[in-house]
């Protein structure tokens, strides 16, 4: 079923393309990061084979993860993410399937083994995010597992005003706390102020959130974060300092 995907959402194509020109994060080769995640993922999940990417970027881990055998459907808005994915699993010598399309309206296929949905849960509203995981249970397989990194609200609302200066842009970091709502905001030097915002989650929010989805919360472990005070990031943190955590689901 086609639905119309969330009015507050007409951002996001126009911001990841603002953010790949400024810092080329969609256009880039493979990383080890990537390489190490789909190798992770399939140690976790040997029997598995088809894996649903949403959002999938440039591509960079679903090749990665094609490359570990899995059977891979890249669904990605923006096109140049799409032929950035093929551009990569040709070099790599990988075959994978890149659909381009929002999550409201695309029919990837299915049944699929893992869905995973990296850096990018909270477009829309909580209804939104209902809709999207109802529409994530009617792609996976009953034995399925979708693995979602979830914004932390306690990570963004103490870090709100953390600004990195460079000499082409200017990100700043903000969290709405009425809303529950992260901003990353990249001003240029013209003045143009490009902002993406998502929703953020505990997991007994995420529980709450997805009742009567056909999808329950099995696991849900503490991700990385980046440390404001000397730039770097942390693959893995404690539950108080995450940015993200990982959520696992599977169908009720």
């Amino acid at each position: 079923m086609s639905i119309p995907p969330p009015p507050t959402a007409r951002w996001v194509a126009p911001f990841y393309d603002l953010q790949d020109r400024l810092i080329g994060c969609y256009s880039a080769p493979l990383h080890p990061a990537h390489v190490e995640a789909a190798r992770r993922l399939r140690g976790q999940y040997p029997q598995a084979n088809r894996l649903l990417e949403l959002g999938a970027g440039g591509g960079q881990f679903a090749v990665s993860a094609a490359a570990q055998g899995f059977a891979v459907t890249a669904l990605e808005l923006r096109a140049a993410g799409v032929e950035h994915t093929l551009q990569l699993a040709r070099e790599q010598g990988v075959t994978l399937s890149a659909v381009q399309g929002d999550f409201y309206a695309a029919d990837p296929g299915g049944p699929f083994d893992l869905i995973v949905y990296w850096d990018g849960f909270g477009v829309g509203s909580d209804d939104d995010q209902h809709r999207l995981l109802t529409r994530m249970a009617g792609w996976l397989a009953p034995q399925g597992h979708a693995l979602l990194d979830i914004y932390t609200p306690w990570y963004w609302a103490s870090h709100a005003g953390y600004t990195r200066h460079t000499d082409t842009y200017t990100q700043v970091y903000g969290f709405d706390r009425a809303s529950g709502r992260m901003t990353d905001t990249y001003l240029e030097p013209g003045g143009q102020r490009h902002s993406q915002s998502l929703r953020c989650y505990s997991p007994d929010d995420l529980r709450r959130l997805l009742a009567g989805t056909g999808l329950r919360l099995a696991r849900a472990e503490p991700g990385g974060m980046f440390d404001t005070g000397t730039g770097t990031w942390h693959p893995q943190a404690d539950w108080a300092s995450c940015m993200t955590f990982q959520a696992v689901l599977v169908p009720e």
